[in-house]
């Protein structure tokens, strides 16, 4: 028994009985199966002495129950226990219900992606959207509902779903194939209809288990069916303990206890004014930044919104998924643009657009308590739609907003940057005599941040920051206009009204509450300013610092004084108060100076009320310090990817599926580590053991032959790899990333602290260790190493670089030009060979360069920028992971020597097949067939195995790859009842002549194609046919298996044929849509030449009505690629409609990368001066935008290039109007103009 409920009658037992049973059950850790009954199982006559006096009383006590442990529960969540009826004995038995008590659920309806395949669900969307019971001022709530009501007639009434109809299928075909005479065509029709809903299935379970990275395609239907049976199990609410401490197990109970728990949370806590806590706060939001973010909403816009909501995400309570709406837009779109106009303009937002399901999703196994649960809104799509095109105007400006010291959801900055400099402060205070005795640092979590928000204080605060009183009406409308209903495994329970919070799911709160954090970072420099705080330098050149702040997660760096600490204390309270935010004591802690007095140090502790030491800990996941061994503090790497690697699903998975597994997953998880630390070179071998296991299929107690070494497989697939990381080479890369930010950001914090710290007084890349290096720091110089391989100095104007000292010169590798004469002018700078017009000194060139250097050098551009390092290796000029480690591969393989040619054979041969048209696994089978990595004898042998070589199923000759394949008469047998034209006198004794020689009849154009393209499915027959006498001992007939093997060829072609046309295909977009009010929309278009570098360049403006107002077009020579070209015609584009007096324009053109290259400047470097040409260009406007444009919706721009060099017209001109040999279009696009 547990305590004295569980006893009626008799003498009453000491609390002190009761205590080994429940000891033993919190030892055991195992929990009672809820149940229900009349719970005191035994029951019977016991005498019992009262005052002397012997009585016989009626006795009941609990001593029958059912426990479980995590396990149990995690398998029978729903598992109940009944206590029956007691019948021929002193004790009720008990049954225990694996299922358990069946609460009555509401259906959900979900819209699923697989209708928007079937013609008739698109007819009922279109019924239901326009109804002729619809008025014209129906909303988009009630057309959805409406929808939603047809979808679900049509779903009850038809077999919608893909495992119904599987089964229905497969019983019309099993009936046809009874008939004395099938129909041929119709068991072909059924075949192929069954391999759509296998397609179908797999696609849904994918969904289901919120997979991103696993493909479909290779029956891993299995693999996302566990995944999302795992899933489900793992965010199951099997109970809840109340405020009261009572475990609650029922479903009602439960819903209970959640909704008492958020009105609670969200219920206002009365703050106090923010005038103290704002005061000397100065507005940030400029009067142009206020104008392009109360600017009016176009309709495309509102498209990109939409196409910004993904897919696949959780939908809102009216179960419409983003895919619904992008894939309907042509029916949806005029009454969505509408509302969403409408809410911008009139500030009031559907009050049934933010109804929101709290999604409870568990932080930790084995949850009792609420506060174990993080909860996710899942918002209405339509909600979404404004949320995103607040968060996109927002965007933009938000890095002049936000404080450097804030290092989350603000463009440029990163997670690392926040972390290397905590870091760089934790080992400051380990080592720096500087700061070891008189600093301490703070780390503090903020609890339930985003839930504790308080509107006012925001609303105060956006007013402060100078913000538009429309843009704030607008906020404000989108976070105070939501109700709450909760979901407890997947029922909802309840309506909330919430005084307070923001929404974790709504794609504006996290930038709302970095904007609220700007309030504690005011308060925290203020009390600096004042004096009242000190921040902490490593030396004089850097620059202080006293917070960092990366979203509730923040670091507080003061002196260990008592003053100093009772002012931060103060300025906690202080925006505390005012904000509704409170700190969690029990996950904050303090890292001391190391030279800090004991005494000091506990008194400090007890001033803050934290209890716990830091040092040794960790800061946004990875370790503070790196004072001891790094192999154990970065041993749990390791340990987390063995956790994933050994996953149910590892021998679920094809091979094709494992490849992903290893390329997306098992590399990912130490990417963050990677990016900024070195690994030691014991921790990068772990994780390539491990990896190298996974994929060959190894276990602790059961070794597996590795038949390709794992630097192999790390090869890219051109190399004949499989394309998987060396670690070590990956962390290298990027390492330098880290690098290549402190180069080409030097006033960002994170390039402050390090260039005070350790090159103050140098150039970054000449730079050494220093005394005492953090970790961090050596790290970031081992990235160094890459980076100054691949670096160049590319010319602007020339003042900074060396003619004879620097490379700026690229063949296959940066390097020096070459001289033409002995003596030269080692400080001659190449601004000296430019003719000052943005040309070269020909005469200069001739005198110091031999012809071909010459031509070289006239292939770059002397600018009036400054000259900068760019990454050699990447198209825009700026260092990434990936060029940087192709570089490293590169210069690894160059060493190794030439390769033999049978491995070029070999290497020639796997480029074919991953181009291959066939499923995933059979191309990895072809792979390891070339690589000699199948388990034949022959092989085996090669390996050290004592085997018998001969070919079991022909006892012909010695059982090799190529007998099994080709020579065998098994094999042989196949090839020819597959009707492929391979004969004995055609056969080669190497496999690389015979697999070469397949591979070109499947190429062969002549060859009917039914026969060619089953030539892989044939070799994967002939495997498995092997495979399955010698170790299944069972031979299927091979007229059946052939028969099987077409249908399943044919079957492929039919689902996959479309996605293999429209691999590499651009996407061509929809109609031409018009600008804004009062704006002017330019299309343009470079067509480029490679041969001439010569481009025929045009543009075409167009009103916010579709009237063409101009047209022009001209010739470009020397352009050396598109880009350029591009970039040229937005400069004569914009130009000339400055001279036309034009003041708002939209650019547009369907060359993505010149959008990008003006949106994001930085980020290419190696086209800065015709960038800045452009920005410059850009100020004689009142508004200019850059849009990118579909190929279709830029088609007239193209036509118009296109006859440039096409029809020779080379002289330039620009005229009213559009061309008359295009007026047809211009007027049809005119009139389709918009949705």
């Amino acid at each position: 028994m547990m305590n004295t409920s569980e006893k009626s009658g008799g003498p009453a037992r000491e609390e002190s009985s009761f205590y080994p049973f429940r000891s033993m059950a919190r030892d055991c850790r195992i929990k009672e199966i809820p149940s229900s009954g009349d719970k005191l199982s035994w029951a019977g006559v016991r005498e019992v002495i009262t005052n002397g006096v012997k009585e016989n009383v009626w006795v009941q006590c609990r001593l029958d129950r059912a426990f479980g442990n995590s396990e149990w529960f995690r398998m029978f969540p729903r598992s109940h226990t009944t206590y029956l009826e007691r019948l021929g004995s002193d004790h009720r038995p008990i049954l225990t219900n694996i299922r358990g008590t069946v609460s009555k659920r509401v259906g959900r309806f979900l819209y699923d992606k697989r209708w928007s395949n079937k013609p008739e669900v698109v007819e009922i969307i279109r019924k239901g959207w326009n109804s002729h019971t619809m008025t014209r001022g129906a909303s988009v709530s009630e057309r959805i509902e409406t929808c939603r009501k047809l979808l679900s007639k049509w779903k009850r009434s038809e077999v919608s779903n893909s495992k119904k109809m599987i089964v229905k299928l497969r019983v019309e075909l099993e009936q046809e194939e009874m008939k004395l005479v099938p129909s041929m065509s119709r068991i072909v029709y059924l075949k192929l209809e069954l391999g759509k809903l296998f397609q179908e299935e797999e696609e849904y379970w994918k969904l289901r288990s919120k997979n991103n990275w696993l493909q479909s395609g290779d029956k891993n239907t299995k693999v996302f069916h566990g995944w999302a049976k795992t899933r489900k199990m793992k965010n199951n609410i099997s109970s809840l303990t109340d405020a009261d401490g009572i475990e609650h197990t029922s479903e009602e109970a439960k819903g209970d206890i959640a909704i008492k728990y958020f009105t609670e949370l969200f219920k206002s806590s009365n703050p106090t004014d923010a005038t103290d806590l704002l005061r000397d706060f100065e507005p940030r939001v400029t009067p142009r930044m206020n104008e392009s973010l109360v600017k009016p909403v176009t309709d495309a816009e509102i498209k990109k919104a939409v196409k910004a909501i993904k897919s696949d995400s959780s939908p809102g309570a009216d179960g419409i998924s983003g895919h619904f709406f992008e894939q309907f837009w042509e029916i949806t779109g005029p009454q969505v643009v509408a509302e969403v106009k409408s809410f911008f303009i009139e500030g009031a937002i559907p009050q049934d657009w933010n109804f929101t399901q709290l999604c409870l999703l568990p932080k930790k196994p084995n949850l009792t308590f609420m506060t174990d649960l993080r909860p996710i809104s899942l918002c209405a799509v339509s909600y979404k739609i404004v949320s995103n095109i607040l968060c996109a105007r927002l965007k933009g400006i938000l890095p002049s907003l936000v404080s450097p010291t804030q290092g989350a959801f603000v463009a440029g900055r990163l997670i690392s940057d926040n972390l290397l400099i905590a870091h760089e402060m934790v080992h400051g205070l380990k080592t720096n005599p500087n700061c070891k005795g008189d600093f301490i640092a703070i780390k503090t979590d903020m609890s339930k941040a985003y839930d504790r928000v308080e509107w006012g204080f925001l609303e105060v605060l956006l007013q402060r920051m100078g913000f538009d009183s429309k843009w704030i009406q607008w906020i404000m409308m989108c976070i105070s206009s939501v109700t709450y209903t909760v979901l407890i495994n997947g029922q909802p329970y309840g309506k909330i009204t919430p005084e307070r919070g923001i929404r974790q799911g709504d794609p504006l709160s996290p930038f709302l509450f970095i904007l609220c954090a700007e309030a504690l970072v005011h308060v925290m420099n203020r009390a600096e300013i004042e004096g009242n705080i000190t921040g902490m330098r490593l030396t004089k050149n850097c620059p202080p610092i006293q917070h960092l702040l990366f979203v509730d997660d923040s670091l507080f760096l003061c002196t260990a004084t008592l003053k100093e600490c009772t002012s931060f204390l103060h300025c906690l309270k202080l925006y505390g108060n005012a904000s509704g935010q409170e700190i969690n004591f029990q996950k904050s802690s303090i890292t001391f100076g190391a030279d800090i007095d004991p005494v000091m140090k506990r008194l400090l502790a007890e001033l803050l009320e934290i209890d716990k030491e830091s040092g040794a800990g960790t800061y946004l996941g990875l370790p503070e310090c790196f004072s001891g061994s790094k192999q154990k503090l970065l041993a749990f790497i390791g340990e987390k990817l063995g956790k994933r690697l050994s996953g149910w699903y590892s021998k679920t998975l094809s091979l094709g599926g494992k490849e992903v597994l290893l390329k997306s997953i098992a590399m990912a998880l130490p990417v963050y580590a990677m990016s900024c630390f070195r690994l030691t070179k014991h921790h990068c071998q772990k994780i390539m053991s491990a990896m190298s296991a996974f994929w060959w299929n190894a276990c602790s107690d059961k070794q597996k032959i590795h038949w390709v070494s794992w630097p192999k497989l790390c090869l890219p697939k051109e190399l004949g790899g499989l394309g998987f990381r060396d670690i070590e080479d990956f962390n290298q890369a990027l390492l330098a990333k880290q690098a290549w930010k402190l180069l080409n950001e030097p006033q960002s914090l994170l390039a402050q602290v390090f260039k005070g710290r350790y090159y103050a007084n140098k150039d970054f890349l000449d730079c050494g260790q220093g005394y005492r290096p953090s970790y961090a720091w050596r790290s970031i110089l081992f990235g160094r190493e890459l980076l100054q391989k691949g670096l160049i100095k590319s010319i602007g104007n020339g003042r900074d670089t060396y003619v004879w000292g620097e490379k700026w010169i690229l063949d296959e590798v940066p390097r020096r030009p070459i001289n033409r004469q002995l003596l030269f002018d080692v400080m001659l700078k190449v601004s000296a060979l430019t003719d000052g017009s943005g040309g070269w000194d020909n005469d200069k060139l001739a005198e110091l360069f031999p012809p071909n250097e010459i031509h070289r050098i006239q292939q770059m551009r002397p600018g009036d920028t400054e000259d900068c390092y760019i990454w050699a290796f990447s198209r825009h000029g700026a260092y990434t992971v990936k060029t940087g480690y192709e570089m490293l591969v590169r210069a690894k393989a160059a060493v190794s020597g030439e390769i033999t040619q049978q491995e070029q054979t070999r290497n020639g041969l796997k480029k074919r097949i991953w181009k291959m048209a066939t499923l995933p696994k059979i191309r990895m089978f072809l792979w390891r067939a070339v690589s000699g990595a199948l388990a034949v004898a022959e092989r085996l042998s090669c390996r050290g195995l004592d085997v018998n070589l001969t070919c079991k199923l022909c006892n012909g000759g010695t059982e090799s790859i190529n007998h099994v394949m080709f020579q065998c008469l098994a094999a042989a047998s196949i090839w020819s009842a597959s009707g492929s034209p391979l004969h004995a006198n055609t056969l080669h004794r190497s496999l690389e002549e015979n697999m070469t020689y397949i591979f070109d009849m499947m190429e062969d154009k002549s060859r009917p194609q039914a026969i060619s393209r089953t030539i892989p499915w044939v070799l994967w027959l002939i495997w498995k046919s092997r495979n399955s006498i010698l170790y299944a001992d069972t031979q299927v007939s091979k007229d059946k298996a052939l028969k099987d093997m077409k249908e399943e060829v044919d079957q492929w072609f039919v689902l996959n044929l479309p996605k293999i046309q429209n691999t590499g295909q651009r996407n061509n977009g929809e109609k031409w849509l018009p600008p804004e009010e009062g704006a002017i929309k330019c299309n343009i278009h470079a067509n480029w030449r490679n041969a001439a570098l010569h481009s025929g360049v045009a543009w075409i403006a167009r009103d916010e009505s579709g009237n063409v107002l101009h047209h022009a077009r001209d010739a470009l020579i020397n352009t050396p690629n598109r880009l350029i070209a591009e970039l040229r015609c937005v400069s004569w584009a914009l130009n000339s409609l400055s001279d036309l007096g034009v003041t708002k324009v939209v650019i547009a053109s369907d060359y993505k990368e010149v959008m990008e290259a003006l949106k994001s400047p930085r980020q290419w470097p190696r086209y800065r001066d015709l960038i800045q040409q452009v920005l410059k260009i850009q100020d004689k406007f009142e508004m200019v935008s850059f849009e990118s444009e579909g190929v279709t919706a830029n088609g007239i721009a193209r036509d118009i290039a296109r006859s440039v060099l096409r029809d020779g017209r080379f002289q330039s001109y620009l005229a009213l109007g559009g061309p008359s040999w295009l007026h047809d279009r211009l007027t049809r696009e005119r009139n389709g103009s918009g949705i």
